[in-house]
């Protein structure tokens, strides 16, 4: 006998859809959030809203600060280094185990998720690509085949992809870049290089901080929405 799935509460979904908005770039790094508006925007009660802005402030996606209000995240140069160091950890063991444990998926998804990010850089679409960049790193995590590894990175990459995102579609970082950076991870892959795969992978979440840390320099506050 099959056994039943239990359905989302409607708080899990708020969850979702509101994560999914920040990590998306439809609510950018700092902007204020309402809960009445993000509630009529979801057609639903403040309840849950309040509910899942209380989670995602667990997650690191929302700051909730007392008389001022919930605001998606403002990472500072620490924030940015300490999560890039969150995500090579985590990726570099996990690109070494898909190798060793799971090597013909692993490079099947990679050679997807680049062939997608490169048909995103002709149409010059910086949100596609993010998308396709998103299912290459993904990739590298299922491959690992551990459970552990998979819950943990899960539970604590939002703030990294919101990041991501942030500087390829507002800072317009130089995919140009990036695309090189994944193809090599992938030819390393492809020649089973452990040590070369999890250095490339390393040096490519890395340079994460390098250009947050450029486009910053240049760039005004962020301005408050959804009041």
């Amino acid at each position: 006998m099959q056994s039943i799935k239990q359905p989302k509460s409607l708080m899990e979904v708020t969850t979702d859809r509101i994560r999914t908005a920040i990590v998306a770039g439809e609510l950018p790094l700092g902007s204020k959030l309402s809960e009445q508006r993000l509630a009529d925007m979801l057609g639903i009660s403040r309840s849950p809203v309040r509910d899942a802005l209380a989670v995602l402030q667990i997650e690191g996606l929302v700051n909730v600060l007392p008389k001022r209000g919930s605001f998606v995240f403002t990472p500072d140069m620490r924030d940015v280094n300490e999560l890039c160091e969150h995500r090579a950890v985590l990726e570099s063991a996990a690109i070494r185990m898909g190798i060793e444990r799971n090597f013909d998926t692993l490079i099947e998804n990679l050679e997807v998720a680049c062939a997608t990010m490169e048909l995103a850089l002709e149409k010059s679409d910086n949100k596609g690509y993010s998308v396709a960049d998103d299912q290459f790193h993904t990739a590298i995590l299922d491959a690992c085949q551990n459970r552990s590894i998979i819950k943990a990175y899960s539970y604590t990459i939002s703030p990294a992809k919101a990041l991501r995102t942030h500087l390829f579609m507002i800072l317009n970082e130089n995919t140009d870049r990036s695309m090189g950076q994944h193809i090599s991870i992938l030819q390393a892959c492809r020649c089973k290089d452990a040590d070369l795969a999890a250095q490339h992978l390393s040096e490519h979440i890395g340079h994460l901080a390098t250009a947050f840390s450029i486009g910053h320099s240049n760039q005004p506050e962020a301005t408050d929405i959804l009041r």
